[in-house]
């Protein structure tokens, strides 16, 4: 377990080192305004420091534990399959459909996924969800979400 935790932190390492290269390309921010890079930048700093943290304690704690087999036919791996498969999906049509419609079936499928069966609280939270997301993003950080190019946008 100590070696994959000292290669998982490296791994996160890296990731954000690769980020925060990026950074250096999104538009500067004028004074006394959040720009684009912030929420990206904290996120950053959090998974480099998580990395960090998971190395060192690699060190500090010896436990030899003895790492559980994969097994493909468990329904909890079988639902994280689908919620990956879901998650790439939900990606690769946020251009075509957009953030609102996208966000929303999402949250509603991931929700079943999950095993919530009460239908009008899903889609009230998928709903209340997406709406605050788009809000926050769309009128407090002045970043445009992908509107859908199937409806024109």
């Amino acid at each position: 377990m100590k070696r994959g935790n000292i290669v998982f932190g490296l791994i996160a390492i890296a990731i954000a080192a690769f980020t925060f290269n990026q950074l250096g390309e999104f538009p500067e921010a004028m004074p006394g305004e959040i720009g684009a890079n912030f929420f990206p930048m904290i996120l950053a700093y959090g998974l480099g420091l998580t990395g960090v943290i998971l190395i060192v304690s690699s060190f500090f704690h010896n436990i030899a534990e003895e790492a559980e087999p994969f097994n493909i036919k468990e329904r909890s791996t079988q639902r994280a399959i689908v919620a990956l498969i879901a998650t790439i999906f939900y990606c690769l049509s946020l251009d075509w459909l957009g953030f609102i419609a996208c966000t929303f079936c999402f949250l509603i499928f991931m929700m079943f996924l999950m095993k919530q069966r009460a239908l009008l609280k899903i889609i009230v939270i998928s709903g209340a969800i997406t709406t605050s997301v788009f809000v926050v993003f769309n009128q407090f950080l002045n970043i445009l979400l992908p509107m859908g190019t199937l409806y024109g946008y």
